[in-house]
């Protein structure tokens, strides 16, 4: 502190200093930015001190209280429409990897048997995966030709993948939103 003219302590008028650091912060770190515009408002307010630190300082605490609350929000109604779509399509990889896995089987079989299978326990399928989210059923075999299907149960009910002799693997039917390429 200085001594004034009559040799009285002048106090330095209060900065807005805090408050813009706080202001600042509150884009960056929300917590953080929360915590110095209150203590930039209680420091303003004790020291009888300067309006565009304490507008500041406002401005700091209703950008943490509403506004960065509100951009979350945005971001989150963004990103979770996206989200699950992109886990729906992860968990369809299980059908188009089990499908051609059969295609695979069936052909082998009609190596052997110059015709494909018209039952899967002729082939010994069994569906990888630690989850199995889908039901494989033959539809058609036979010497000429064959077409199976993965059709979609519980959280993947109304998703259908379908197979032929063709290696034509298709969805058929998806439950992701819009038809997914193999």
């Amino acid at each position: 502190m200085s001594h004034g003219v009559q040799g009285q302590p002048q106090s330095n008028p209060p900065t807005s200093t805090l408050a813009i650091v706080a202001l600042v912060l509150s884009f960056v770190c929300m917590p953080i930015g929360l915590i110095l515009a209150i203590v930039a408002l209680v420091r303003i307010n004790k020291s009888n001190g300067a309006l565009g630190g304490k507008t500041l300082a406002i401005i700091a605490l209703v950008m943490n209280l509403v506004l960065v609350p509100m951009c979350g929000g945005v971001l989150a109604a963004i990103s979770i429409p996206n989200f699950v779509k992109f886990q729906c399509r992860s968990k369809q990889s299980e059908a188009k990897a089990n499908l051609k896995s059969l295609y695979v089987a069936q052909e082998m079989f009609r190596g052997e048997n110059n015709s494909y299978a018209s039952d899967l326990t002729q082939l010994q399928f069994k569906p990888q995966g630690q989850t199995i989210r889908y039901d494989y059923v033959l539809v058609e075999g036979s010497a000429t030709g064959f077409r199976a299907e993965a059709r979609g149960k519980a959280d993947m009910a109304g998703d259908l993948w379908s197979i032929s002799n063709a290696n034509d693997l298709q969805n058929v039917e998806s439950k992701c939103g819009g038809a997914e390429r193999p």
